[in-house]
C-alpha cells in the first residue's frame, strides 16, 4: 500500500484536468437571512383570508351604528320638543313619517314604524301623524321602531318624561 500524500488527495472542488466543474468565484452564495418567495406568498394568503373573513362583520357594525345613532337622535329630539313645550307653555308636535321625523330623516334604507297605546302591532305612521307634547311635559305613550331589513331598534317612551324606557335590537 502506498501512502497518500497531500498532493495526491482529491480536492473538494476538483482540480485541473480532473473533469469536475470549478466554482465561479464571482457568484455569491444565497443568503439564508431573507424570506423565500413561497413564505411570502403563504403569509400574504393568510392575511387575505383573515381580511376577507372580517369584512362582513365590519359592514354589519357600520349598519348597526347608523341605526343606533338615529335612535339616539330621535330620543334627543323628543326630549328637546318636550322641553320646548314646557318652556313656551304651548303644545309642540313631532311629525312622524315612515322616513323618520319630519325634520330628522333616517339614514338611507331605514324606515320608522309606530305602535301606540292601543295598537297591537307596529305600523307605518298615518299621513299627517303627529306625536304631541303638552305644556305640562306629558306626551302620548308611544313605541317607535326603526328597521333596515333584519336590523331594528325599538324604543318605548315614557309618557311623563319622554325618556326611552328601554332600547333593544
Amino acid at each position: 500500500m502506498k501512502a497518500i500524500s497531500a498532493g495526491d488527495r482529491p480536492r473538494p472542488h476538483g482540480g485541473p484536468g480532473d473533469g469536475l466543474p470549478r466554482p465561479n468565484p464571482c457568484r455569491r452564495r444565497p443568503s439564508s437571512a431573507g424570506f423565500t418567495l413561497l413564505e411570502i406568498i403563504i403569509a400574504l394568503s393568510l392575511v387575505a383570508i383573515l381580511v376577507s373573513a372580517s369584512v362582513p362583520y365590519l359592514f354589519d357594525s357600520f349598519a348597526n351604528s347608523a341605526g343606533d345613532r338615529a335612535a339616539e337622535a330621535i330620543a334627543a329630539r323628543a326630549q328637546e320638543t318636550r322641553r320646548e313645550a314646557m318652556e313656551t307653555c304651548q303644545p309642540r308636535w313631532l311629525e312622524l313619517t315612515s322616513a323618520g321625523i319630519k325634520e330628522l330623516p333616517l339614514p338611507s334604507g331605514w324606515k320608522l314604524e309606530v305602535k301606540g297605546l292601543n295598537d297591537a302591532r307596529f305600523h307605518e305612521p298615518a299621513p299627517g301623524a303627529r306625536w304631541e307634547f303638552t305644556p305640562a311635559g306629558i306626551c302620548e305613550p308611544l313605541e317607535l321602531r326603526i328597521a333596515n331589513g333584519e336590523r331594528q331598534v325599538t324604543m318605548a317612551f315614557d309618557a311623563l318624561t319622554a325618556q326611552v324606557l328601554h332600547d333593544h335590537e
